[in-house]
């Protein structure tokens, strides 16, 4: 059986979890932006970090060049959409959208790093939670 670090376990996060790799031509520069979205660098190499904010961690893996077209992207689902938004808008973004309320029921941002990386980033309605199985 797989054992989760306390911290996570605490945090509510199950097994099996899903966690996104993202790519970067620079790992420095990766740690650097994401650190200061308030992730913590929990392990670094030269070519590979783990990163992460309370339940939700990321990895970032070192390439050589950034294939065309970019499309790595990771959808995360929080319970405080506003407060992650006020983290994401300290330090570097290549992009950076308001925060919304969207039609299909979630209150929701996007953000996109300088490597093309597409993070969405929301929060269920109360609206439209009676709807979640």
């Amino acid at each position: 059986m797989m054992m989760l670090p306390d911290e996570l376990a605490r945090n509510g996060v199950a097994v099996p979890l899903a966690i996104p790799v993202l790519v970067s031509t620079d790992v420095e520069r990766a740690a650097q932006t994401y650190d200061s979205k308030g992730f913590d660098i929990v392990h670094a190499t030269h070519n590979y970090l783990i990163l992460r904010r309370r339940s939700v961690e990321l990895h970032v893996s070192a390439v050589a060049q950034i294939p065309e077209p970019q499309c790595v992207s990771a959808y995360i689902r929080v319970g405080d959409v506003d407060e992650w938004y006020s983290a994401f808008k300290n330090g570097r973004s290549k992009r950076l959208s308001e925060v919304l309320d969207k039609p299909w029921g979630m209150r929701e941002f996007h953000f996109i790093d300088d490597d093309g990386n597409l993070l969405n980033i929301g929060q269920m309605l109360p609206t439209h939670m009676a709807f979640e199985g």
